[in-house]
């Protein structure tokens, strides 16, 4: 199988930063869940024991956790939805954050069946990320 290395030169971005927005896409599904796990976590159980070095806001600290995974995924979705008026959404989240191959993508959620015109996309929606990450 042949692993796709863009060449990024003409677009200011590293291989090695291509590969750190490239996991940081990957890890969407996991965030997504893991967001939805910490929906319903409650307080600790005051029980009149001492505890140990983890004394706080626990519930504060979730809170902080699911805020910050819930700002990353709709920053993929938002970068996903800038880039080409949204058009490619789906097929970028599915290719991008789901590792769906190209040749698997359903033809009805591609705006255009050409090939070069979604791996430009791609390569936009990469920049704009990168953008977004740097602000």
């Amino acid at each position: 199988m042949r692993t796709y290395k863009p060449q990024w030169s003409d677009y200011g971005i590293s291989r090695y930063r291509y590969d750190e927005l490239t996991a940081f896409c990957r890890q969407y599904p996991e965030k997504k869940a893991e967001a939805a796990s910490l929906l319903g976590v409650g307080s600790q159980r005051l029980d009149g024991m001492p505890h140990g070095t983890d004394v706080g806001d626990p519930t504060g600290r979730v809170v902080e956790r699911r805020e910050r995974l819930l700002s990353d995924i709709a920053l993929i979705e938002k970068c996903a939805a800038q880039v080409d008026g949204g058009r490619w959404y789906t097929a970028l989240i599915q290719n991008i954050c789901l590792r769906k191959g190209y040749p698997y993508l359903d033809a009805e959620i591609m705006p255009t069946s050409n090939r070069n015109d979604f791996f430009k996309v791609k390569k936009r929606f990469f920049t704009v990320l990168d953008e977004k990450l740097r602000e």
